[in-house]
């Protein structure tokens, strides 16, 4: 299987893959903000969106300097380790389906979004 930050994933482009920002050269990145049921206050706009992407960090990782961003916006060689209680909060943030605009009425945590659309009727 393709690795989910690839841009060539087996993943439909309308399936899993629109509750997630497509890079601009390489793949998916962070999480769509607009799927968000509430929007986010300055402070975690600062906290939760990827400094890389400008997405809502997916697989957060931390970097030596205390830089965090998307696994996916990782640079080849950089050194980092993963923030999984950041990950932990950023999963459980309210969302709805991103197909919401033809009829989809899911609400649940961000978390849960990308598994919704493998069987969501929308799709």
């Amino acid at each position: 299987m393709a690795d989910k930050c690839d841009e060539n994933s087996s993943r439909p482009e309308n399936g899993r893959n629109l509750c997630l920002m497509k890079g601009k050269s390489s793949g998916y990145r962070g999480y769509k903000k607009e799927l968000l049921i509430e929007n986010l206050s300055e402070r975690e706009n600062t906290m939760f969106v990827c400094i890389r992407c400008q997405g809502i960090m997916r697989e957060v990782c931390l970097s030596s300097d205390g830089e965090q961003f998307c696994s996916c916006c990782k640079k080849e060689g950089e050194q980092t380790h993963p923030n999984l209680k950041m990950d932990n909060t950023i999963l459980s943030f309210k969302c709805s389906c991103p197909l919401i605009t033809r009829g989809c009425k899911w609400l649940g945590a961000l978390g849960g979004c990308e598994d919704h659309l493998d069987s969501c009727g929308y799709v």
